[in-house]
């Protein structure tokens, strides 16, 4: 029984020893796991798809409704209608060099009443050979050299209004207030049921953060000539240019304000006049000098164009495609007769 006993408690001591012991820790020791790092993905460019227009937002691929109206420029035809919600207008001097003519695109908005509307002339055809828009016009110059109408007629457009030859004159209108001709004005907004969607490459390059420098143009002046005489006024507030014709605010009647632009655009090109008119042609196939007015700032740069239907490009001084700010353009197209300066 004692050998029992005593081998009982040997047991016993045996299986505490074989205990693992406690381990007593110290709260300083612990064992802390660090979240994993993770490192920061790029930041991912948004593309941001801009109207051909005027360098709005829009969905990608989008087609587009728009219609170039030639809109006359003498003192009988003002106030104008329509122009000022135009987003894209070229002005060119036309017959004796004294007054110019406007070709107006509108795709943003289609005004009711746009005018007064007028002939055509080759320079203007000639631009739209570029952009092959639904064409608005009231007939066109017809003499030799200067004979618009012969391209108009031998040219494939996808709709045209001629109040002269009945082409879908129903269009337009007599305003009775005023005299012929300077009274024919075309209903955009009803034309869009003739008016096809199509597609446009761009033209120009928008970005809100647009091309500067550290030139500043607070106002510009452009003699056309001692009648035409175009002055335009920046207004911070607005970011845009108010526009003058000689020394009067140019206003819209349809809109009821001052005409104002947020990109001007200067192409300087070479010109020639024909026949016993005086038709102002202008010689686009080439490349010159350019200068652009945008947000306050003056750039001056280069233009080029390698064929009558390639879109006309628009560079910097250094050769990087320019970049406008987002709103409507007017392409002031000017000869070595222009007086232009600038302060």
């Amino acid at each position: 029984m004692k050998k029992i006993f005593i081998l009982m408690i040997l047991l016993v001591l045996f299986l505490s020893g074989c205990k693992p012991q406690e381990t007593i820790k110290d709260p300083d020791d612990e064992v802390i796991i660090e979240d994993p790092v993770i490192e920061p993905e790029d930041p991912v460019d948004e593309i941001v798809f801009r109207s051909v227009f005027n360098g709005s937002e829009v969905d990608e691929n989008i087609k587009y409704k728009a219609v170039a109206v030639m809109i006359e420029n003498s003192a009988a035809a003002r106030p104008h209608s329509g122009i000022g919600v135009a987003d894209i207008v070229y002005e060119i001097a036309v017959d004796g060099w004294q007054v110019s003519r406007f070709l107006a695109i509108f795709q943003s908005e289609f005004p009711s009443k746009v005018g007064p509307v007028r002939s055509a002339r080759i320079p203007f055809v000639k631009i739209q050979l570029e952009w092959m828009l639904p064409f608005a016009h009231y007939g066109a110059a017809e003499t030799g050299l200067g004979n618009a109408y012969a391209i108009i007629r031998n040219t494939k457009w996808p709709v045209r209004f001629d109040g002269v030859s009945g082409l879908n004159d129903d269009y337009y209108s007599r305003d009775t207030s005023r005299n012929a001709p300077h009274n024919a004005f075309f209903d955009a907004k009803a034309s869009l049921v003739k008016i096809p969607e199509l597609n446009f490459e761009r033209r120009f390059e928008f970005d809100d953060i647009p091309s500067t420098s550290s030139v500043f143009a607070a106002t510009i002046h452009l003699d056309y000539s001692s009648i035409n005489k175009v002055k335009y006024v920046y207004d911070s507030a607005s970011m845009k240019y108010l526009r003058y014709i000689n020394e009067k605010p140019m206003m819209d009647a349809y809109t009821n304000s001052q005409v104002s632009v947020s990109n001007i655009i200067l192409l300087h090109a070479p010109h020639t006049a024909v026949e016993k008119y005086d038709y102002v042609l202008v010689d686009f196939i080439s490349k010159g000098k350019a200068e652009y007015f945008i947000d306050g700032k003056y750039i001056v740069g280069t233009w080029s164009k390698s064929d009558e239907k390639a879109i006309t490009r628009y560079f910097d001084g250094q050769g990087a495609e320019i970049t406008l700010q987002p709103g409507n353009t007017w392409i002031q197209v000017v000869s070595d007769r222009v007086k232009i300066s600038f302060e």
